[in-house]
């Protein structure tokens, strides 16, 4: 079973709305993480995604997104989401997916400094929303 399938099940597991909302991890290059979601169990009475699912599934990308580069990095800890906020842009009108990428696409070295002089770290990442296909191409359109 690949990595990225054991964390799936981890996710599932550890995170069982992730199950409901029916998240899937597509991709995890050590750089970006890539996940989708269907519109059918996360939309609104409008036929939209549903804010607080969309939210959650870029919450669930920018934490997946962590707990693999620490894997990566050899490290294991408590990764936590202390805040976060959202933009809705545009409706979510169909299936959709997000990616979260590392900053400049790697740990940046204040984050690894502090975890070996605190235990700790804080990384501000951002997760994107889009309709459609997933892919790690930046879109064109927003």
């Amino acid at each position: 079973m690949s990595r990225l399938s054991l964390f799936q099940k981890r996710i599932n597991n550890e995170i069982p709305l992730s199950e409901a909302l029916g998240i899937r991890l597509i991709s995890w290059d050590g750089h970006a993480l890539l996940l989708a979601a269907p519109l059918q169990p996360n939309r609104n009475h409008q036929g939209t995604g549903f804010g607080g699912s969309v939210y959650s599934a870029a919450v669930t990308a920018a934490w997946g997104l962590t707990e693999l580069a620490l894997g990566d990095m050899g490290l294991m800890g408590a990764v936590v989401v202390q805040s976060g906020n959202i933009d809705y842009v545009e409706p979510v009108d169909q299936d959709f997916y997000v990616i979260c990428r590392l900053p400049a696409g790697e740990i940046p070295p204040r984050f690894r400094k502090s975890l070996a002089r605190h235990g700790k770290g804080r990384l501000d990442l951002t997760a994107e929303v889009f309709c459609g296909e997933p892919t790690t191409q930046p879109s064109v359109s927003r």
